[in-house]
């Protein structure tokens, strides 16, 4: 019988499957390495005010949806606020006074593209009419496809069959690829600012589609608030979470683990080793390598992970109401990052839209720089604190002037400045390479997952982005979700959930 199951991280998908496991009657305890919950789903506070480092959206978050159920049995659904933005970016020319909205609306999307790039018609109408397609489909959540038998797939190929043609048309098409085929060239950086240029099309079209549709607000509070929620529902299940030990090594024996290592040298044994840690560290660290198959190898080797970040966070003593909040903001001259990355746009978010995460009548804002060396922050911050403490000067006060020439009235109204690297995602989350999710959703890598076991270990499981290609909130809750219908089938017990 099990008893003990030790999981490895406090982020969304560790989270996750402790909630469900305390449902079905199982003793979960969860080792984070870091003092607050979360992971990659975060947010710090300066000064009162909190910069949010992950959610722009939860898809999910209208009762239309078909993972609303599911985000209800983690947080009470009906007492959390959102926010549906009505443009999801807006992107500005060189010349800082013509713009391009991307509406959330797929209608007045299609009518701002049109007006704004007449000359690419053809390919507006083929995008938004894909939006549209699209808008219909709800995805198959509630069983996971490690516990399907053939019936459920049959099912779950008959849901996917009207959208068939689409999946295969767009998921072939990257979005830096598609948006080099539009004449237009507001429009075509446009395009290339909706998200990762690799990602592949299909991605963005399903985003937009959930966004038109008002399943995928912005929650108040933001993702530090959200993961917090979530760890109150996994404590009130009877959870518990072990802050600030960082777990080295999970034991086996004759293949099976038997338990986890702590970074103190203490040893705690287990019926079952759930990691909802960081895949290379989990794989080649904590297990040493010893199990793993040629199919990780090739995703370790080969496939493309999100990029890691700087993210530059100011709060400002002034409100910046009506103005929009997501916008893309030419950078004269461009920004040298480092030796790998130079950016000709800057991705900004002023949080006007939530109140909660500034004091009265001030405003945080934040600017996501990707970086394509994550190393050069790293090696900067361990070899020389002083240089690592000035580029980071360097970077926010470039990002301030680029506010106060777009806006005005900025750089006297800051009060706090927080740069967070490369480095700091590595410190507080152990994420590999620094990246912000996990596997690109590229067209090469396809609809590829992972197993959530590993070969030759028994009574192990691995859930997160690492095992979930294209990451985000809504796999990562149906990740640590899976887990525990799987260990209920092996268990032979039936899956139950407990909504608010």
């Amino acid at each position: 019988m099990i008893n003990r199951i030790k999981i490895i991280g406090a982020g969304i998908s560790g989270l996750s499957a402790g909630c469900y496991l305390q449902m079905n009657g199982y003793e979960t305890e969860i080792y984070e390495l870091h003092n607050i919950p979360g992971g990659l789903c975060t947010g710090w506070e300066r000064m009162g005010y909190t910069f949010d480092g992950c959610v722009h959206w939860l898809v999910g978050s209208s009762p239309e949806s078909n993972l609303y159920p599911l985000w209800n049995e983690l947080i009470n659904m009906k007492r959390q606020k959102f926010v549906d933005h009505e443009i999801y970016n807006r992107i500005w020319d060189e010349t800082n006074e013509n713009f391009i909205d991307f509406y959330t609306d797929v209608d007045k999307l299609e009518s701002e593209l049109l007006e704004k790039a007449p000359e690419d018609e053809s390919l507006i109408r083929s995008f938004t009419s894909a939006i549209r397609r699209l808008g219909t489909l709800q995805m198959p959540v509630n069983k996971a496809r490690e516990v399907m038998g053939p019936l459920d797939g049959l099912r779950t190929l008959v849901r996917f069959l009207p959208y068939i043609n689409t999946f295969k048309k767009w998921h072939k098409l990257s979005i830096k690829d598609f948006s080099d085929k539009f004449k237009n060239p507001l429009l075509r950086d446009g395009i290339k600012a909706l998200f990762i240029p690799e990602m592949a099309m299909l991605f963005i079209l399903m985003n937009m589609a959930w966004m038109g549709n008002k399943s995928a607000g912005y929650p108040i509070g933001g993702s530090l608030k959200l993961a917090e929620n979530i760890a109150k529902r996994y404590k009130k299940l009877g959870g518990t979470i072990n802050y600030n030990n960082r777990v080295d090594k999970i034991t086996s024996f004759e293949g099976k683990a038997t338990g986890i290592i702590l970074a103190s040298g203490e040893k705690k044994s287990a019926d079952i080793v759930i990691s909802a840690a960081d895949g290379y560290n989990t794989i080649f660290n904590m297990l040493d390598g010893k199990f793993k198959n040629k199919k990780m190898e090739k995703y370790y080797n080969n496939y493309k992970v999100f990029p890691s970040f700087l993210q530059v966070s100011l709060g400002l003593k002034k409100e910046m109401k009506g103005i929009e909040p997501n916008q893309y903001l030419p950078i004269p001259g461009g920004m040298k990052i480092d030796d790998l990355t130079t950016l000709d746009y800057l991705g900004i978010r002023i949080f006007n839209f939530d109140e909660t995460l500034a004091p009265k009548g001030k405003t945080a804002i934040t600017a996501l720089i990707p970086t394509e060396n994550y190393k050069y922050w790293i090696d900067l911050r361990n070899g020389d604190s002083k240089k690592y403490r000035e580029e980071k000067k360097k970077i926010s006060d470039r990002v301030t002037e680029i506010l106060e020439n777009k806006f005005g009235d900025i750089k006297k109204n800051v009060e706090v400045t927080d740069v967070s690297t490369p480095a700091s995602v590595i410190r507080y989350t152990g994420n590999w390479q620094g990246s912000f999710e996990g596997w690109i959703l590229t067209p090469e890598l396809g609809f590829g997952q992972m197993d959530k076991t590993l070969p030759g270990l028994d009574k192990f499981y691995m859930i997160g982005q690492w095992v979930e290609p294209g990451g985000g909130l809504p796999p990562a809750l149906m990740s640590g979700r899976a887990v525990a219908q799987m260990i209920c089938k092996d268990d032979h017990k039936e899956f139950t959930t407990e909504s608010f």
